[in-house]
């Protein structure tokens, strides 16, 4: 049974990834390297063909895909403050969130100053 449940887990994981994702304005090349995967699983995993079995790595940069979708939500009040914010240059940052999330130190660095600032975005 355990692997069943592994298996509705990583779906609803993969699936709220995408949507984040999608909430978020980022194509089907950076949701492929914020996993560190290729393009075209991306695409497969959008048309329901192939459900991806995510690695420990993968899995926490899609929790914390997840998790930065979910705090500009609630720090911005919607998904087009949240993309405005993500691509806007960012002094605390030095660069734009949107380009430093496309790795796994600077999506947790985004996540990092998100917590830290939150009273102040």
């Amino acid at each position: 049974m355990k692997s069943v449940t592994s298996r509705a887990e990583n779906a609803v994981l993969i699936k709220e990834f995408i949507r984040a994702g999608e909430a978020l304005g980022l194509d089907d090349i950076e949701l492929s390297a914020i996993l560190d995967d290729h393009v075209f699983t991306i695409m497969l995993i959008r048309q329901g063909n192939q459900l991806l079995q995510l690695g420990p790595e993968a899995r926490s940069r899609a929790l914390l895909l997840i998790h930065l979708h979910q705090s500009l939500l609630a720090v911005l009040g919607n998904e087009q403050n949240a993309r405005n914010w993500l691509c806007s240059h960012n002094n605390g940052l030095r660069g734009r969130p949107c380009d430093l999330i496309t790795f796994h130190a600077g999506l947790e660095q985004v996540v990092q100053y998100l917590a830290a600032n939150r009273a102040f975005i």
